[in-house]
């Protein structure tokens, strides 16, 4: 009998078997031998020696780990797969780049090349300026005293490269852009001066309404001096009246002289158009030369006929010099006469008692508003 380190006790033909089966395992594969064994001698443990247990103090060996092969994955590709795999790559490497690509990988190496420094340290060229006093952030050569005492215009950094998209020529460009800077100041210019030709159209039409509206305020301010001065002449002399047509011009007061010219005008230009449809023989107030004045008195007809006593052609000084002023000031010179005169306020519509004038409120169409 023989004990195991077990404590287990086995019996000599076990162990014969056991012995027979080492030897066996030279020719036969461990896991048959392995359970040949077990059959033999159910209670033998045949395993693996003891793994001792993990503690949480445990760390993880990084220099044991163990990586994936990425060609792992190519070694379980079938045939078909690598023949189309690699006439894939092939395609890829042979494919030859369009321009755009090769525009832009250009594009790209060329920024970024530009988008370095020029003044690295490193560089020879630095180093052989450095060797001569220059220091980085510095300009070339000695300081310049500026005689307006500004600031020193000279270059920091070398001139950079700016690349051209165009054909042009050199200065082409500059000349392009000082024509567009010429036509954008004009244009600049030309709405400025559009906006101070908006605003003075507006303050001109606000003007013209402002004077078409005291000028047909003369006119009735003209018309109320007449009306005035005809009743105070009918008042005086109610027999021996002139009819206000058969009156000189000149004797009329200039202030609304050019209300009884313009009515002169008038009635000539409407004689002259009714003269066009009418024969004068026909006419009521036709005289003829050879006939008697009891003839005419027989016919009903006026031995005179009442004309306008008035020479539209003659030239009146007076009368200019009043119609040059401003539309303000004659409409003024109207007011005042009415008040001084008459005792009338044009803008009241009334006529007072005295001087005093009691109840207006001013001399203006501002006060009465």
């Amino acid at each position: 009998m023989i004990q195991d380190p077990d404590g287990k006790k086995h019996s000599d033909s076990g162990i014969f078997i056991f012995t027979y089966l080492y030897f066996l395992s030279r020719s036969a594969s461990p896991p048959h031998c392995v359970e040949i064994a077990q059959f033999a001698i159910p209670d033998l443990k045949m395993g693996s020696p003891p793994v001792p247990e993990a503690t949480s103090d445990d760390e993880d060996d990084y220099m044991n780990m163990t990586f994936e092969d990425t060609a792992s994955s190519q070694k379980n590709e079938t045939l078909t797969q690598r023949k189309k795999r690699l006439a894939r790559e092939a395609e890829i490497k042979g494919r030859p780049k369009s321009k755009a690509e090769l525009a832009q990988e250009e594009r790209k190496k060329r920024d970024s090349a530009l988008s370095t420094t020029t003044l690295d340290t490193s560089n020879k060229g630095f180093k052989m300026m450095a060797a001569l006093g220059y220091k980085p952030g510095n300009a070339l050569g000695a300081s310049r005293p500026t005689t307006d005492g500004g600031k020193d215009d000279r270059l920091l950094e070398p001139i950079g490269l700016e690349m051209r998209d165009s054909r042009s020529g050199i200065g082409a460009d500059a000349e392009k852009k000082r024509k567009f800077r010429e036509e954008v100041e004009a244009q600049q210019e030309a709405d400025k001066k559009r906006k101070v030709e908006a605003g003075e159209f507006r303050e001109r039409q606000q003007k013209e309404r402002e004077e078409k509206k005291m000028e047909g305020q003369i006119w009735a301010a003209m018309k109320v001096c007449e009306r005035l001065d005809e009743e105070d002449e009918a008042e005086q002399s109610a027999d021996t009246a002139e009819p206000r047509r058969s009156k000189p011009l000149k004797s009329v007061d200039v202030l609304w002289r050019t209300l009884v010219k313009q009515r002169a005008i008038n009635e000539r230009d409407r004689r002259m158009r009714y003269d066009l449809y009418q024969s004068l023989s026909r006419r009521p107030d036709y005289i003829d030369p050879d006939e008697e004045k009891e003839d005419q008195m027989a016919m009903g007809r006026k031995a005179e006929v009442e004309e306008v006593d008035v020479d539209l052609d003659e030239e009146d000084e007076e009368l200019n010099e009043f119609e040059a002023l401003e539309v303000p000031e004659k409409l003024a010179k109207l007011v005042a006469y009415l008040r001084e005169r008459w005792n009338y306020c044009f803008w009241c519509k009334y006529r007072y008692p005295d001087e005093k004038m009691e109840g207006c409120p001013g001399t203006t169409e501002i006060d009465h508003d």
